[in-house]
């Protein structure tokens, strides 16, 4: 259905069902705008381009952005153990004029900096106290807004699928995805087995970063002064010292609020199952 035609003496190619040819140019039909150039002169030569229209802009758009929906998810399955983590972002977390919220956003709008200078953060805490929802509404933002890989994994889900993995498993494969990546979460440090092999993993994670200078982020419920001033054991002071030369230090200070979230709703459907009513 394509057709030649001459506009101001030039070849153009036209397409009469879905284009008009008015006053010596040619337009859509669908939005209206023109699709031929000005003429220009390319080495020596007069030439006139085909514009793309407002359709044909929206679809590109509307693909770009389907693409990038695309590599989010990627990037969020990849980071993530849990799609529920998917969702966590600042704007639902309940204490927002607390000061680890604070850090933690301006963390994540800084990011750039906090890289280039290798600046980790290290939330302790007590249990439920939004630790690790912290940590990913910073993983979220930074992979929504702009397309960084992160991965977010306890030290007792990495030791677990490195002893699963057995001889099938390429270890040096597996620990670079996390010494690596741009960003690392190490959720709920302390929760691992308290074993030589458990401990040796875990500095070798640590270590591995800080050599590459790439920030880290750690949660924890260990006291901030245990981790200041160790114990006598040497394992732990290895591990401990690197923690405190890469990560500034937000305690998050906030009630229980899983069993909040859980009282509620054990309310809720308490209220539910004791109603009265047709028992037929």
């Amino acid at each position: 259905m394509i057709e030649t035609i001459l506009i101001d003496g030039l070849e153009y190619p036209f397409n009469k069902e879905k284009e008009d040819l008015l006053d010596g140019h040619v337009f859509c039909k669908v939005c209206g705008e023109q699709l031929d150039s000005e003429p220009i002169e390319l080495f020596g030569e007069r030439h006139i381009f085909m514009k793309k229209c407002l359709c044909e802009r929206k679809k590109a758009e509307a693909f770009e952005m389907q693409q990038r929906l695309l590599k989010v998810e990627s990037i969020k399955k990849a980071c993530f153990q849990s799609p529920k983590q998917y969702s966590h972002r600042f704007e639902d977390y309940r204490g927002k004029e607390t000061n680890a919220y604070i850090t933690a956003l301006n963390y994540a709008k800084q990011f750039g900096e906090m890289k280039e200078d290798n600046i980790g953060l290290i939330f302790f805490g007590p249990v439920g106290s939004g630790k690790s929802f912290l940590a990913s509404c910073i993983a979220n933002y930074l992979i929504e807004k702009e397309m960084i890989s992160v991965k977010m994994r306890n030290f007792s889900e990495i030791i677990n699928e490195l002893q699963i993995g057995g001889f099938n498993l390429d270890r040096n494969k597996y620990i670079d995805s996390f010494t690596n990546a741009p960003l690392l979460i190490l959720d709920d440090l302390g929760i691992e087995r308290d074993t030589a092999y458990a401990k040796e993993q875990v500095y070798n994670v640590i270590n591995s970063r800080y050599l590459k200078q790439k920030p880290t982020i750690i949660t924890t419920n260990i006291p901030w002064k245990d981790i200041f001033n160790p114990s006598n054991n040497m394992e732990y002071q290895r591990i401990y010292s690197r923690i405190v030369e890469m990560c500034i230090p937000v305690q998050v200070r906030a009630e229980d609020y899983r069993k909040r979230i859980n009282n509620n709703k054990l309310a809720k459907y308490r209220e539910i199952l004791s109603r009265k009513g047709d028992t037929r």
